[in-house]
C-alpha cells in the first residue's frame, strides 16, 4: 500500500491518526448515548452494546478526556444499572469537551459520526419503538446541515414516508430497523454488537452483467488483486473504466474490504453520487466485488 496516498485530500498517516480516531470516538459516543436513552429507558441488550463498544475503544484511553468519560461509564456499568439522568450528564460532559477542543475532524464528519452512533444506539436492542423513531426524526431536524448528506439523506427519506400519515405500522418499523442496521452494520456480527458500516446494503440485484461496451467505476479496496488488476481484467473483457462517477458510468463496483472510515472517503462520496444519479433517472447499477467476480470470467 502506498502510505502517501491521500484520503479526503489528507495523507493516509494523518487520516488515521490517533487524534482523529479520538475525535470520532467522542462524537460517536455522544450519538450512542443519545440513541440509548431516546425512549427514556434502558434494557440489558442496550447496556451490553454500550459495554461492548467501550471495550472496543480501550486504545483511546491514552487521551485524558476520553479516559474520563470511559472511566465514568465503566463505573456505572459495573452495577449493570444506569439511569437516563446519568447518561444525560455524560452527554453534557462530552458536549463540553467537544466545544472546548480544536478537533482535527470537520464538523460534517463529526455530525455523521454522531448520527452513526445515534442510529447504532437506537437499534442496539433490535427494536425501534415510536419514541425512538420520533427522536431520530428530531435529531435530523436539529442537525439540518447533514440532512442532505449521505447516509443521513437515506434515513430522512425513510422517515418522511413513515411519518407522512402520522401512523407508524409494524411493517414500517421493521423496514426502518433493517435500513438502520444496514447503515450502522449492526447486522453483520453474530452478537448483533458490531459497530462497523456495511457497504453491501446499497448493492442492486442483477441477473448478469453487460461487460463489453459498458463503463465501470471501481472504488474501495479489493480482495482479489489490487484495483489496477481488476481494471485491466475489465478492459480485457471489452469494458471501459472511469475514475469518477458520472452519467456515462453503467456500474459502480464497491471493493469488499471496508471499514467505518469509508463513509468519509471518496468511496462514500461515489456511492452518494451514484444514488443521486439513480434518483435522477440514471440506470447505473451499484454492485460489490463479489458480484463482479461472479460474472466477469
Amino acid at each position: 500500500m502506498n502510505i502517501h496516498k491521500g484520503i479526503d485530500s489528507q495523507p493516509l498517516v494523518r487520516a488515521f491518526s490517533f487524534s482523529i480516531e479520538r475525535d470520532k470516538a467522542l462524537y460517536g459516543l455522544k450519538g450512542i448515548l443519545s440513541g440509548l436513552v431516546a425512549d427514556q429507558r434502558l434494557n440489558e441488550m442496550e447496556l451490553l452494546f454500550l459495554d461492548s463498544w467501550l471495550q472496543s475503544q480501550e486504545f483511546l484511553s491514552e487521551d485524558a478526556d476520553v479516559r474520563a468519560i470511559l472511566t465514568q461509564v465503566g463505573e456505572i456499568l459495573e452495577g449493570r444499572v444506569i439511569s437516563p439522568n446519568e447518561l444525560n450528564r455524560m452527554q453534557a460532559l462530552i458536549e463540553q469537551i467537544i466545544n472546548d477542543k480544536n478537533f482535527e475532524t470537520s464538523q460534517r464528519v463529526g455530525d455523521i459520526e454522531e448520527l452513526a452512533g445515534f442510529l447504532a444506539g437506537t437499534a442496539s436492542d433490535s427494536v425501534l419503538n415510536d419514541q425512538e423513531i420520533t427522536a431520530m426524526s428530531s435529531w435530523l431536524e436539529h442537525n439540518a446541515a447533514v440532512r442532505k448528506v449521505w447516509p443521513a439523506s437515506v434515513i430522512v427519506e425513510r422517515l418522511e414516508v413513515i411519518l407522512e400519515d402520522g401512523i407508524i405500522t409494524d411493517e414500517e418499523r421493521k423496514n426502518l430497523l433493517a435500513t438502520v442496521r444496514h447503515v450502522t452494520g449492526t447486522d453483520t456480527d453474530e452478537s448483533g454488537l458490531s459497530y462497523e458500516t456495511s457497504t453491501e446494503v446499497w448493492e442492486d440485484s442483477v441477473d448478469g452483467l453487460t461487460l463489453a461496451g459498458s463503463v465501470f467505476c471501481l472504488t474501495g479496496d479489493f480482495v482479489s488483486g489490487d484495483r489496477e488488476s481488476v481494471d485491466a481484467r475489465l478492459c480485457c473483457l471489452g469494458a471501459e473504466t472511469n475514475s469518477s462517477i458520472n452519467k456515462s458510468v453503467n456500474y459502480l463496483v464497491i471493493g469488499t474490504l471496508a471499514s467505518r472510515d469509508w463513509l468519509y472517503t471518496s468511496q462514500g462520496r461515489k456511492i452518494e453520487k451514484a444514488l443521486l444519479l439513480k434518483r435522477e433517472g440514471s440506470d447505473i447499477k451499484i454492485i460489490t466485488q463479489r458480484t463482479l467476480l461472479k460474472y466477469a470470467h
